[in-house]
């Protein structure tokens, strides 16, 4: 068994007087693992520290729970996914090796000279940039920033992959159903 920490955004049921009623059902439904915030209005965060046999067990049973407690509760997003150079690094320092903001922008800039591989684009471009977890943290073991053999390096990777795949299949369902016509039409762009 791995210990994954990883968050869950949820939109709560509409006209829900207090939202702190439901702490109490959530610890029942298996969320003791998990510390719950109510900070904006209609929405819940859950931070989880829970032990699976893999990532995707660990986010699997954790939904599964959020909803046993809140059946009308709507996934939002899953964390940690896209993230700025800012949060990437203090991901790393966090959870696998001290990695400064500044060291981020140097390799997002190609600033560093030894590197095998350009550092990965930007997924959410702007004034403030936002990239995969997973996407960084595969082209940080491939260049040697992290120890790609460490437990710790592979579970993270392993979760943020996970992640990114629930975030994705959401968002593509939640689009095949506001436009299907406009999928078919985007699927058979990228085919071409």
């Amino acid at each position: 068994m791995s210990t994954f920490e990883f968050q869950l955004h949820f939109q709560l049921p509409d006209g829900e007087a207090d939202p702190e009623l439901w702490l109490d059902a959530l610890f029942e439904a298996g969320c003791d693992d998990a510390l719950v915030g109510l900070a904006s209005h209609g929405y819940l965060s859950l931070d989880f520290n829970r032990e699976a046999p893999t990532a995707w067990e660990a986010l699997q049973t954790a939904v599964r729970d959020v909803k046993t407690a809140i059946p009308e509760a709507r996934l939002v997003s899953a964390g940690p996914d896209l993230l700025n150079l800012s949060e990437l690094a203090e991901l790393m320092t966090d959870r696998l090796a001290k990695v400064t903001r500044q060291a981020m922008r140097k390799y997002a800039k190609g600033e560093v000279k030894r590197t095998a591989t350009r550092f990965p684009s930007p997924r959410v471009s702007g004034g403030t940039p936002l990239w995969h977890a997973d996407e960084v943290l595969a082209w940080m073991m491939e260049n040697r920033k992290i120890q790609a053999t460490s437990e710790p390096a592979q579970s993270l990777i392993t979760l943020a992959s996970a992640i990114r795949m629930l975030n994705s299949t959401k968002e593509y369902h939640q689009s095949r159903a506001a436009a299907p016509e406009l999928i078919q039409k985007a699927e058979q762009l990228l085919v071409s």
